[in-house]
């Protein structure tokens, strides 16, 4: 089991969110096999991989201009428009098997935030990623 604790961001009034996050969506690699993504367990692995897709075109440097929220809660991570209307992913916290924070190494003081998700069976994974403001501080504790 991999709890994640979050540190920045904003409380909300709703008990079940603990913070929200402004972020853009940079794009996601979906439906890796299992063994494409054994090598992919450490952050540094999901850096080197994530930098290595984007000088290969399968993900954009840049993401699109839309601002989303990302709500953290006790059940895993929402991302919404910013009038939260509408949800742009659901990833549930028993499916999230990694997560990293990073500088995008672009100059502009913007971070990275990707997650590695696996399927129910755990047959697949995907890699998601969004551009945040700040550094998001994520503590993985495994018990």
């Amino acid at each position: 089991m991999v709890l994640f604790y979050f540190v920045a961001g904003q409380s909300n009034s709703n008990s079940d969110t603990c913070a929200e996050f402004r972020v853009k969506y940079v794009g996601a690699i979906e439906k890796l096999k299992y063994n494409e993504s054994k090598s992919l367990e450490g952050p540094l692995d999901l850096i080197n991989y994530i930098d290595v897709a984007q000088q290969d075109g399968k993900l954009p440097f840049v993401p699109g201009e839309e601002e989303f929220i990302m709500g953290v809660s006790k059940y895993g991570i929402k991302v919404s428009t910013s009038d939260q209307y509408d949800v742009l992913h659901r990833h549930a916290l028993y499916l999230i098997v990694r997560m990293v924070c990073y500088d995008d190494g672009l100059g502009a003081g913007k971070s990275l935030l990707a997650l590695k998700t696996t399927d129910a069976a755990s047959e697949e994974c995907s890699l998601w990623v969004y551009q945040c403001n700040s550094l998001v501080r994520v503590y993985a504790f495994s018990i």
